[in-house]
């Protein structure tokens, strides 16, 4: 099994957002997706989901295409994804949260629940069980009972990964799942999410927070423009002038920065005042 693509483009009229990327995700191991502000990450992550159209290029899970296919089709083919901004059920419990995303696999009982009660309840308490043990995983099985806008924002964050988990996706697309969370959380969330590596499922996770970036992923792809710049191991990665490059500019681009913004208070004449000490 693997995710694949290739020329893969998306244009906002004139705008290039993505451009030509042709890549390969392989299983039973946690892809990292990085990149400056505005490389195109969460633009690669909405397509591949399909919240974004693809303008050129082709999406492959396996021999099927993605491309094309509406959101939920893309769901029930196998793909899981959390977003930027966390989106709950937030009147719902826990529970609940990922209680739904079982009744799909029961659409063809729904009218034996209805018609006969015994079976109702022992499905009921079968899905619940379901959500226990996946809720367990994040170390939110206390939590089962609350209702999910009541969790703090860092167990918010690990209820949104768990109900992505909720249909056993092939491939877990992760948005920043570290955006907006503690130091202490971030590393509770690296350790959890390192749990979640398995032969047969593949992981991509879009991250500003490069001491989990380096420490989760095996291997990471960097964007830079649109393009893909750069794809290796962590270390591979680290060690990359051309990464360094994209994140850092050259050693002259700050005097240059400066130099800019003194021509143009020169030009509007506001004096520049020196520090005393």
């Amino acid at each position: 099994m693997t995710l694949v693509f290739e020329n893969l483009t998306k244009r906002y009229g004139s705008n290039v957002a993505i451009d030509g990327v042709s890549a390969i995700f392989e299983p039973g191991l946690i892809h990292g997706i990085i990149g400056p502000n505005g490389a195109g990450k969460s633009t690669l992550i909405n397509m591949t989901a399909g919240s974004y159209t693809v303008s050129e290029g082709e999406i492959r899970l396996d021999a099927t295409r993605l491309d094309g296919l509406k959101k939920y089709e893309i769901a029930n083919g196998g793909l899981g994804r959390t977003y930027q901004n966390i989106r709950l059920f937030d009147q719902m419990t826990c529970a609940e949260n990922l209680e739904v995303c079982f009744y799909d696999r029961d659409k063809g009982g729904i009218w034996r629940e209805v018609l006969w009660p015994p079976y109702a309840r022992r499905r009921e308490a079968e899905r619940r069980a379901s959500a226990i043990a996946i809720l367990k995983v994040f170390g939110l099985e206390g939590f089962a009972d609350r209702e999910a806008g009541s969790l703090p924002y860092g167990r918010q964050r690990m209820l949104e990964i768990a109900r992505a988990l909720a249909q056993d996706p092939k491939v877990l697309l992760l948005d920043e799942p570290a955006a907006g969370l503690n130091h202490h959380e971030t590393a509770e969330l690296t350790e959890r999410l390192a749990t979640l590596r398995r032969p047969d499922r593949i992981i991509i996770v879009v991250e500003h927070d490069m001491d989990l970036v380096m420490s989760l992923c095996d291997r990471i792809k960097v964007l830079h423009h649109g393009k893909l710049l750069f794809e290796g191991t962590p270390a591979e990665v680290q060690a990359s002038s051309d990464v360094q490059l994209a994140y850092l500019g050259t050693p002259n681009d700050i005097e240059d920065i400066r130099a800019a913004a003194q021509d143009r208070r020169a030009q509007l004449g506001i004096r520049t005042r020196r520090r005393t000490h």
